[in-house]
């Protein structure tokens, strides 16, 4: 009388369940701000201006790690906000059409309180965690 466990006759491998890919994170933006997450073990790309940091981010978006699948080698791309504001609106409509890389802006040290890339991050977080954590 009570409750009993159902007894299942098929095993499921726990590699069902995990993971089997390691993704990488990647910076973009100044040099000079960069250098924080370097040190945290962060791939970092320093770009002088916009051209460049478009070219930078397009390349790191379409790398893949050359299976079947296309495999993004990036999880998440970081770019300053003040490059990703000048990235073409196209191109960020194709980065959120596909669930990875995340491409997402990241505030620039001259960023004011009220930074676009700042709003961008709560926003994110709060469907993530359901309450906004970072104001």
């Amino acid at each position: 009388m009570g409750w009993t466990p159902k007894k299942f006759t098929k095993s499921f491998p726990l590699s069902d369940f995990l993971m089997t890919h390691q993704y990488k994170l990647s910076v973009v933006g100044h040099a000079s701000s960069i250098l924080i997450y370097r040190a945290i073990g962060v791939e970092t790309h320093g770009v002088a201006d916009k051209a460049e940091a478009r070219s930078v981010v397009e390349a790191l978006a379409s790398e893949d790690k050359g299976d079947e699948q296309k495999t993004p080698v990036y999880a998440i791309i970081f770019v300053e906000e003040n490059f990703y504001k000048d990235l073409p609106p196209e191109l960020i409509e194709k980065f959120t059409r596909r669930p990875l890389p995340a491409v997402i802006p990241v505030p620039s040290p001259d960023s004011g309180k009220d930074s676009f890339a700042k709003q961008r991050l709560s926003t994110i977080v709060e469907k993530a965690v359901g309450s906004d954590i970072l104001s």
